[in-house]
């Protein structure tokens, strides 16, 4: 046989097992049903998809929407710091969390933010703020600009912005795929996560293994890498995005040492955003909600409650600690 032909059929053959083991290590990976998982929160049905919620506070509405891979999980340690003030409430994204997984839907960045404003609807709110970590910070400026009827003040947080979601879209075909052989050393590999998280964060040994479980578990859910895929392709089906569109006023959070997004990218939205001001947090990476929590809740509330009686962030860090 030729060298040639040779080396074709070893790297065929050695494609072929990464492919198999890859194949077989997401179904070993992916071992949890969504109906019997340990949920922290509520569902509701939006249009055939159950979404998962927690809850707490009263007051006026203020939805969460995390980032890319994540959940509720993210907005832990800040809940407390709001829940005094606001009836906050943490929502999982179809396809994340512990939200539906489901087959042929449109995961776009359009879709996630109409089904968003119908989770509005099923609780009974008729106009929110909302604050958007990372990728949710592109769905909270989709929901904004489509029904900016619903969308009392935007907070955009480490926000991805059209540029940062439309990157890759040509190639996003391709690589589905062959995301189950990346998946097995990447999103599901413990110690890559780890290290994806300790980049994410201003000090790498906030990382504990709890929060690194609590970030995994998630993704143990049967259907979470299919859903992962069509994200990535359906986003084709998102047209431009233009934040100098945007009638609510606005706020941009940042970490000061955001390694993933630099504070530079914020500063770019605070430009386009008409009626918008930035915020940036010393000691603090992409994950600047959960690295600090009491100073993005003080710099929440100030923009929140702007106009009402002085004393709301005093009083919010009183009853947080208690």
């Amino acid at each position: 046989m030729p060298s040639r032909k040779r080396s074709f059929l070893f790297v065929a053959v050695g494609l072929g097992t990464v492919w198999s083991y890859s194949r077989r290590a997401v179904r070993r990976w992916e071992d949890v049903d969504l109906a019997a998982a340990t949920q922290p929160g509520r569902n509701v049905e939006v249009d055939g998809v159950h979404l998962h919620y927690v809850e707490a506070g009263s007051g006026p509405p203020l939805l969460l929407l995390h980032g890319l891979n994540g959940s509720t999980f993210g907005f832990r340690l800040l809940m407390p710091y709001l829940t005094p003030h606001f009836r906050t409430i943490a929502l999982d994204l179809m396809g994340f969390g512990y939200s539906d997984r489901p087959q042929h839907r449109d995961y776009s960045l359009g879709a996630q933010a109409r089904l968003v404003a119908g989770f509005l609807d099923a609780l009974g709110i008729a106009k929110a703020s909302v604050l958007g970590h990372s990728l949710g910070g592109a769905v909270a400026m989709h929901l904004a600009l489509e029904f900016p009827e619903r969308v009392d003040r935007l907070v955009l947080v480490s926000s991805a912005s059209d540029s940062e979601m439309r990157r890759g879209l040509r190639s996003s075909r391709l690589v589905r795929p062959l995301l189950p052989v990346v998946a097995a050393f990447t999103v599901q590999n413990q110690r890559f996560r780890r290290m994806s998280l300790r980049s994410a964060c201003y000090d790498p040994s906030f990382v504990t293994a709890d929060m690194l479980e609590g970030y995994m578990a998630p993704t143990r859910v049967r259907g979470h890498l299919r859903a992962l895929g069509s994200l990535m392709v359906d986003r084709r089906k998102d047209p431009p995005l233009d934040p100098s569109a945007i009638s609510r006023p606005a706020l941009i959070i940042w970490g000061a040492a955001d390694r993933w997004l630099p504070p530079s990218h914020g500063e770019r939205l605070r430009a386009l955003i008409p009626d918008s001001r930035m915020t940036i947090i010393e000691n603090a990476g992409h994950l600047v909600l959960e690295e600090q929590p009491e100073e993005s809740a003080r710099a929440l509330v100030d923009f929140l409650q702007e106009g009402m009686p002085a004393g709301g962030v005093t009083e919010m860090t009183a009853q947080a600690a208690d």
